[in-house]
């Protein structure tokens, strides 16, 4: 193995490198030799008839399916809708949908109806006494009596 250390002062002062002569003062003009005279444009939009044509005929169908699709706004329903209509047709129509007053009784609309004693009664007011029982007899248990 060699142990010869490397000293500074033993090496020679001479730059590896040579510039040309003048051509620090060339350089500008040879950079702009380089660079087109004009840039080149890259243009964004090309603008042609056929896609200004695609393009009327794209929002036109738009607007038709937006014009046939768009549900019409439904008017206001008045404060009470089912005022113009008889108990007569309501209960017939509750019979043709198989609608038991039983079902009816579990609607909280109803329950809320029927809360006062004054109500109740009023409902009850026109039927026979001997239907009342019978109701009562088929929905009560067995295990109690009137």
């Amino acid at each position: 193995m060699n142990n010869n250390r490397i000293r500074l002062e033993d090496l020679k002062r001479e730059v590896p490198f040579e510039v040309p002569e003048g051509y620090f003062e060339r350089l500008p003009s040879i950079v702009q030799s380089r660079i087109p005279a004009t840039p080149e444009k890259n243009p964004v939009f090309n603008w042609s008839w056929q896609r200004s044509f695609i393009t009327a005929a794209a929002m036109s169908v738009i607007a038709l399916l937006v014009w046939f699709t768009y549900p019409e706004r439904q008017e206001a329903i008045g404060m009470e809708p089912l005022s113009g209509i008889s108990d007569g047709a309501i209960i017939e129509y509750l019979e043709e949908q198989n609608i038991s007053y039983f079902d009816l009784s579990e609607h909280q609309v109803v329950q809320e109806a029927f809360a006062t004693d004054s109500t109740l009664l009023y409902y009850l007011d026109g039927l026979d006494d001997d239907f009342i029982r019978q109701q009562l007899i088929e929905t009560l248990p067995l295990t109690e009596t009137i």
